[in-house]
């Protein structure tokens, strides 16, 4: 039964485990009146690895964080964030940073996956091993030390991240998530000011809670429970107030209100992480996205052709971005707005841009329905067929089959549309 009850849990396991972003983020506000000078220079240079990490500045994030845990030999935080730098840099880079693949669960059953090389998987497994075994020392001095336990929790919240979104090894990731989330829980019981220790034990909360009944029942009965209220109180918590994973919490939040629903408080999120993390074109993206689910095709349309000018100026780290992604942005506003004929110049566009499997199916299903919109349904059964043929995304794949049949947008499948709720399950 444990075994039945843990893998129906795959799909907070998986939430939990892509959600331990909330804990990558290494931001710290200027240290409280009466703190140390080490704790405020260690606040200061918390906060300047955040602005790197989060802007994708990978490589002035590494060096930045390589001289924290030089400078600090005793305290976890240097190896723990130069870890979660590459447990970053490798999910962006297999599309696991961005909330409009993540809001249901079709990111899993995708063919495309973040491939880390041996070289970045034997680095991050030492990073791992030495913050925790800093937090052990600092722990086996004082049980209660709330920022080793903080740590500790942290570490072993960013190794079940890194089994879900690059090993895919649920079972691994289902048991170290269960102990980041005690640690975590007991922190919230002895420091309840450490607001950090929320997020977490908040994303698995609402996974569990979120669970089709049946599956929460067999959670139960292996001590697995769920709550869906508090665990969206969670994230926000460290959201709002906390030191080391707000910036992260906030991305987790943007992603938690389109699973929800409440695209608004979505959309507030995912603004405010662009305009503090301008280099990042993720959170531009997301930005895009969740205001293509709002039905404001307008501003959409306005950021994502502002998005097109910035990548190819040089802006920031926009080149980061997935080959076509943009072009699957611009056009869905398109798309939405009934502008077929443009929708299916901007959608080829983006497949002329060499986009990986996932993106090259996303843009044919998209200028299917653009073309069907046109009233082209023999051409848009092409499109279909390809992406049906390519296996890379079998949502898509079962829609592009159904609107074979019936064209779009009378035929539109449940949750095809961003703004169907049917899209967040």
């Amino acid at each position: 039964m444990r075994a039945v009850a843990l893998a129906g849990a795959l799909r907070p396991l998986r939430l939990s485990g892509l959600l331990a972003a909330a804990l990558v983020a290494g931001w710290m506000p200027p240290a409280p009146a009466g703190a140390s000078d080490r704790d405020a220079e260690l606040a200061a240079a918390e906060e300047a690895g955040a602005q790197w990490m989060f802007d994708y500045d990978f490589h002035a994030a590494e060096r930045h964080y390589a001289e924290v845990g030089d400078r600090y030999p005793d305290h976890p935080s240097g190896p723990y964030h130069l870890a979660a730098v590459l447990w970053t840099r490798v999910a962006q880079r297999g599309n696991g940073m961005q909330g409009s693949s993540l809001r249901n669960d079709r990111y899993f059953s995708q063919t495309q996956r973040a491939e880390a090389s041996p070289e970045e998987a034997d680095a991050f497994a030492g990073h791992i091993a030495e913050a925790r075994r800093r937090a052990d020392l600092l722990l086996a001095a004082n049980r209660d030390d709330a920022e080793a336990l903080y740590y500790r929790g942290a570490t072993e919240a960013l190794e079940s991240g890194w089994a879900v979104v690059v090993d895919r090894a649920w079972f691994r990731a289902a048991r170290t998530m269960r102990r980041a989330v005690g640690r975590l829980r007991r922190l919230q019981e002895i420091a309840p000011e450490v607001r950090d220790a929320w997020a977490v034990p908040g994303a698995w909360d609402y996974g569990i809670a979120t669970l089709p009944r049946a599956l929460r029942m067999l959670a139960f009965l292996i001590g697995m429970r769920g709550d869906r209220e508090r665990g969206l109180e969670g994230v926000r918590i460290t959201a709002d107030e906390g030191r080391v994973a707000k910036w992260g919490a906030l991305w987790t939040w943007a992603l938690l209100m389109q699973r929800e629903g409440r695209d608004e408080e979505a959309l507030d999120a995912a603004t405010r992480l662009r305009r503090q993390f301008p280099r990042n074109p993720d959170f531009a993206l997301e930005e895009i996205g969740v205001l293509t689910a709002l039905e404001e095709y307008a501003r959409a349309r306005e950021l994502a052709i502002r998005f097109h000018g910035r990548r190819d100026a040089g802006f920031g780290n926009y080149h980061l971005a997935a080959p076509g992604l943009i072009e699957v942005r611009l056009g869905e506003a398109l798309l939405f707005e009934e502008r077929w004929e443009d929708a299916v110049t901007v959608l080829s566009r983006g497949l002329e841009a060499g986009p990986d499997e996932v993106t090259e199916a996303t843009l044919l299903f998209r200028r299917g329905n653009a073309k069907d919109g046109a009233g082209l349904h023999g051409q848009a059964g092409t499109d279909y067929s390809r992406v049906m043929r390519s296996g890379a995304d079998p949502i898509l794949g079962e829609w592009a089959e159904q609107l074979r049949r019936n064209p779009w947008p009378d035929g539109a499948p449940p949750g095809s549309h961003p703004g169907d709720p049917a899209a967040r399950k």
